[in-house]
């Protein structure tokens, strides 16, 4: 269930080699980072998120039993410390949204289409504007939406191993992410009515 390159490092590391953990920490701190970026919107916090991450997982590995993919446990590891620090922090969504409100009306359902993803200069700058509304749109999401959002489609987990990186069931996941994904289209839907 693992990749190879990861098995063989948790191996060499639970026989006693301690720096085979780096290579899991040069492949992984950087998606923990986005994640924590993500998450917690700082990137002080999105560092230390990171580097908890990485220390508990160090302390931990020795008792790792590979039933599940490394990927989906480092980041089970980095949601726990997520919570905990949005928890010390008191951080709250900075704004919730009603679910009726995430459905597209009518006129916006007839209106979305998808975007031309060309390579021209032109195309180049608006994806770079697009980018900076779609990250804006991400961090407006409920953080429970959020966070399953960034999992399946930032990081690209399975349904399955996003409910169990979360604790949840898959429907949960998918109820989730369709919200999460009609907030972002509503919010798209707005500035492509805008440009």
């Amino acid at each position: 269930m693992i990749t190879c390159e990861d098995t063989e490092a948790i191996v060499q590391f639970q026989h006693g080699n301690l720096d085979a953990f780096d290579g899991l920490a040069q492949k992984y701190a950087p998606k923990i980072y986005n994640l924590g970026m993500r998450m917690c919107k700082m990137p002080e916090d999105a560092k230390d998120l990171m580097q908890d991450t990485l220390l508990q997982a160090f302390r931990g590995l020795q008792g790792f039993r590979r039933e599940s993919k490394f990927s989906v446990w480092i980041y089970q590891i980095a949601k726990r410390n997520c919570i905990d620090r949005q928890r010390k922090h008191k951080v709250t969504p900075d704004q919730l949204l009603p679910l009726d409100t995430l459905a597209p009306t009518e006129d916006e359902r007839e209106t979305l289409e998808l975007a031309d993803w060309r390579n021209t200069p032109v195309q180049n700058l608006l994806n770079t504007e697009l980018r900076k509304e779609l990250d804006q749109a991400i961090a407006q999401l409920p953080e429970d939406h959020r966070i399953v959002l960034v999992l399946r489609d930032v990081e690209g987990f399975t349904a399955d191993e996003t409910a169990t990186i979360l604790g949840l069931q898959v429907p949960g996941v998918k109820s989730r992410l369709h919200r999460a994904r009609l907030a972002i289209r509503k919010h798209l839907h707005h500035y492509y009515r805008k440009a």
